[in-house]
Formats: structure tokens, C-alpha cells, sequence
């Protein structure tokens, strides 16, 4: 099995994951993406694949503002619109880090998004369906 295929089923076990999967768990499923395709980005600035680089920075950002979107300002109060401010700042980052070629950035985003998505694993299990009805 050669890279592409493996990566191509990779792909499609995430999918798959993803149709299954509780409101909470695509959260999840969010971050985890976001982190990886800043990962790959930062790959790509060390390997001089600008194409890649920039398929990753677009995808980030694209996961980000969807995380932000996503977020109910009415309900939320100051958590939502911290996250918002947040995640409106992380695009921001992203997109110049990008442009800068910058992966200390990118890293440091990274970790943020890893510290918010530990934050939401630890919700407990009891809270998720009260969350899925609010969404």
C-alpha cells in the first residue's frame, strides 16, 4: 500500500467517524483536524511545498471560523464571546504566519487550540446531551 492510498483511507475512516459521531464528538473531530493540518503546514514551510502549505493554512482557517460560527453568542454569554475573540484572532495569526512562513506561530496556535480541545474533552459525559439540545 502505497502513501496516497493509505492517506485516502485515512480520509475515509474519518468520514465515516464523523457520521456517527455526537454533537460533541465533531467538536472534537474539529480541533483534531485543525491541529493536524497546522502540523502538516508547518511541515510544508520546512520542505519548501508552498502549494501544500498553503492548502493547510487554508483549511486551518477554514476550521477555525467554522468553530467560531458555530458558537451561540446568545447562550454562551462571556465563554462565546472570548472563544469568538479568539478564534477570530487565531484565523488572523494563521493566515499572516502563513504568509510569513512563520511555524513558531503556527505552533504556538497549535497549542492553543490543543489547550481549548483538552478543555472540552474533560466535559463530562452527562453534559454532552444537554449541549447537543442547546446547539
Amino acid at each position: 500500500m502505497n502513501a496516497l492510498t493509505a492517506l485516502a483511507q485515512y480520509g475515509q475512516m474519518k468520514q465515516q467517524a464523523a457520521q456517527y459521531a455526537s454533537p460533541h464528538q465533531l467538536i472534537l473531530l474539529l480541533f483534531n483536524g485543525a491541529i493536524e493540518s497546522l502540523s502538516v503546514a508547518k511541515g510544508a514551510i520546512e520542505n519548501k511545498n508552498i502549494e501544500l502549505r498553503g492548502k493547510h493554512i487554508s483549511r486551518a482557517i477554514s476550521i477555525i471560523n467554522g468553530l467560531r460560527d458555530m458558537l451561540d453568542i446568545d447562550k454562551g454569554g462571556d465563554v462565546a464571546d472570548n472563544l469568538y475573540s479568539l478564534y477570530s484572532y487565531m484565523a488572523k495569526e494563521i493566515f499572516n504566519a502563513g504568509f510569513h512562513n512563520d511555524q513558531e506561530v503556527l505552533g504556538n496556535i497549535q497549542q492553543m487550540l490543543m489547550d481549548i480541545r483538552g478543555s472540552w474533552e474533560k466535559i463530562p459525559v452527562d453534559m454532552h446531551a444537554v449541549s447537543a439540545r442547546q446547539a
